[in-house]
């Protein structure tokens, strides 16, 4: 796909080949929704959420776990869901929908879901770092910046698997095999499933453009966000493409970004550490 095709036109072609792309779960938009409203209560998120016990149960599970360090057992999913605060179960709630997705890719689950959490932690990380405003936004484009390889994996398994040997094995980009292949990469079949899925324009474009943030338009600074991450977690070999060698500091993004050596060791240092303790990642 060249950067002047249009996005129009690349739904197009997506549609062509793929078909329907993914739709939200049905609770999850709801729960989503809900969260988006103002006006909302712990209450009505709460009834929502236990209308999917295996929802509602991670919640729970999550926020009993370590990482939230709550000073007493929380029995019920409203206490859950007041102790936790929007913001973290509107994360939850997508990094359980995307890791339902992943369920269904096969053999190549463990090392996408690795990658795409990753992402997120690292965006986070970033955001904080560069005091980006909105770190639930920057967690949430990058824990979905690749949920386009799980469309194409579902569509056409054997295709992406062989792509993914390559990567894996002789150090090839995802995004040129793709290009070559289906004549589009993952980032504009992601961009396509964020659009379906109502995200803002932000996080769409940070999605689609994640491999070229210069072209994003609504937000650069995200979209260079979500590439920082993206190249730290291939220099910490987090998923299928593994570049140990890679110089972090000639990163366009890193330069954007106005992050020097000392702060990106810091950032690599607590993504290593959020890895091992997350909840999101068990």
């Amino acid at each position: 796909m060249t950067p002047t095709e249009t996005g129009a036109s690349s739904a197009v072609r997506i549609a062509e080949v793929i078909g329907d792309l993914p739709a939200m779960p049905h609770i999850a938009a709801q729960v989503l929704e809900k969260l988006s409203d103002d006006d909302s209560t712990p209450k009505e998120i709460n009834q929502l959420i236990t209308k999917d016990q295996a929802l509602a149960a991670m919640v729970l599970k999550v926020a009993n776990s370590p990482f939230y360090g709550a000073s007493r057992s929380i029995a019920t999913l409203n206490d859950a869901v007041m102790f936790m605060g929007f913001e973290a179960i509107r994360s939850l709630i997508m990094t359980a929908v995307l890791k339902s997705m992943y369920s269904k890719v096969g053999l190549a689950e463990k090392l996408l879901w690795e990658h795409s959490v990753g992402c997120g932690l690292a965006a986070r990380k970033i955001a904080d770092e560069v005091r980006y405003p909105q770190k639930d936004e920057a967690y949430l484009a990058g824990l979905m910046h690749d949920v386009g390889k799980t469309a194409l994996f579902l569509h056409d398994p054997e295709a992406m698997l062989k792509i993914m040997e390559s990567v894996y094995n002789e150090g090839l980009d995802f995004f040129n095999a793709e290009k070559r292949r289906f004549g589009f990469t993952h980032a504009r079949v992601g961009g396509a499933i964020a659009n379906k899925w109502r995200f803002t324009s932000g996080i769409e474009e940070a999605i689609a453009n994640h491999h070229q943030p210069e072209l994003a338009r609504s937000s650069a600074a995200l979209a260079h966000i979500v590439n920082a991450a993206n190249s730290i977690c291939h220099k910490l070999e987090v998923g299928p493409t593994r570049k140990p060698d890679l110089d972090i500091d000639r990163v366009k993004s890193i330069k954007a970004l106005g992050l020097n050596p000392e702060r990106i060791e810091k950032i690599l240092v607590a993504l290593k550490e959020a890895l091992q303790a997350d909840p999101a990642t068990l």
